[in-house]
């Protein structure tokens, strides 16, 4: 146990290794990575590992754009594996809406340089026969996504900070968050204080209960994510191209002589995490195999192979969702020295290459390398959203991961 830091990232998924990384990378700064449980333990490496690279802003095209180039040289860079395949997907449109929607994501793709391409039904089933055209209205390829083992990310990033220096302390609950004056001081563990004068809550699921146990409010909702791995089927290759369905928001790459995949629900069960206990973890979370079952019949003429495939596998994980779909990033109000990166929208593992590395960089120079501002907690400073409220639009968000503009 130690007593010091410069810097103190409570969470060791992928957002806080990757910032704990960076930090420790700067010569001379004291950097402890913090976590109530084992490193990278919990709802990181049950991710799909997914890279997409066409989202609804250019922000997060080009910070997906950067985490791409940081996972082809994590290995390098940081020392430690990392598995990845460059396969690319296929975004599938039943309804002639998602049609108009892919034709926007197509143009915004071009206009930020992406690998994009406008194909048909028929082209889509050449590239990836285990998707169908039956019931397609439109398709589109988009050759730089690509998939990793999600097992490998937080775990990586933790192990390379330690390299270089930082501090790495698991099975470490921090009980507070120590603010004076409007400045942290440190924080509380259940193993002692540790001062500081910088926190990043970056404790995922788990991230309100670190904010508000210091009186700071942060406007997101811990949401189950759930998925499926096949056993080995004949003809799924490696690099077969991703396939994402957008009104039913299925989701499915390779993985492993099989498939991985998964839906993103249309009424999601959110948690309290207070609820659930001090011993709680991600790996004990209820599962719903319903939910999937159902969602495999919905796609069945697409996809008929998830109906079909008998389960090797099936898991979940507890992202964080907001009622905008941006990330959570950033300094909070009234506290200075507390940071968030938090609010992955399930798409925190894929792009925590780069936000890790933006996040260090605010807070080492003050300031971010490039305009954050719409992940900024401050956008949510007039809307004082009920529970329920705050639910419906997470909802929305989380259902509509694929189809909204």
């Amino acid at each position: 146990m130690i007593s010091k830091a410069d810097v103190i990232v409570i969470g060791s998924g992928g957002l806080g290794a990757a910032t704990a990384y960076y930090l420790s990378k700067q010569k001379g700064l004291r950097v402890a990575l913090v976590d109530k449980h084992d490193i990278g333990s919990q709802t990181s490496p049950r991710a799909a590992g997914m890279v997409s690279c066409v989202r609804k802003s250019e922000l997060m095209i080009s910070l997906i754009k950067d985490a791409c180039r940081k996972i082809e040289a994590f290995t390098e860079e940081t020392g430690q594996p990392l598995d990845w395949v460059h396969s690319g997907s296929l975004k599938i449109a039943r309804r002639p809406q998602d049609a108009e929607v892919l034709k926007t994501d197509f143009e915004r793709g071009r206009r930020m340089g992406l690998d994009v391409e406008l194909i048909s039904p028929e082209q889509a089933s050449g590239l990836n026969p285990f998707l169908k055209p039956t019931g397609v209205v439109a398709a589109m390829r988009i050759a730089d996504d690509r998939y990793f083992d999600p097992a490998q990310v937080a775990v990586g990033f933790a192990r390379a900070a330690a390299a270089v220096g930082a501090t790495v302390l698991p099975k470490t609950d921090v009980l507070t968050v120590n603010i004076s004056a409007g400045k942290v001081t440190g924080v509380t563990t259940a193993k002692g204080i540790i001062e500081g004068l910088v926190v990043v809550d970056a404790a995922g699921a788990w991230t309100r209960q670190v904010a508000e146990a210091s009186g700071i409010r942060v406007p997101l909702k811990p949401t189950r994510q759930q998925l499926i791995v096949t056993e080995p089927l004949d003809g799924a290759r490696a690099d077969l191209p991703m396939v994402r369905i957008m009104d039913a928001a299925v989701y499915t790459r390779p993985y492993q002589g099989g498939f991985l995949w998964g839906v993103y629900e249309e009424t999601p069960r959110f948690f309290d995490m207070q609820s659930l206990g001090a011993n709680f973890d991600i790996k004990d979370m209820p599962l719903d195999i319903e939910v999937l079952c159902s969602a495999a019949i919905e796609v069945k003429d697409q996809l008929p192979i998830l109906h079909t495939a008998k389960v090797r596998e099936f898991r979940g994980g507890i992202p964080t969702m907001t009622a905008d779909g941006h990330h959570i990033l950033g300094p909070a109000p009234g506290a200075a020295g507390f940071y968030f990166a938090s609010g992955c929208n399930v798409a925190g593992l894929s792009i925590s290459p780069a936000v890790g590395e933006a996040l260090a960089t605010w807070i080492v120079d003050g300031r971010p390398p490039i305009d954050l501002s719409p992940m900024s907690v401050m956008r949510f400073k007039d809307q004082l959203w009920s529970e329920a409220q705050l639910e419906e639009q997470a909802a929305w968000q989380y259902r509509h991961f694929y189809c909204a503009v």
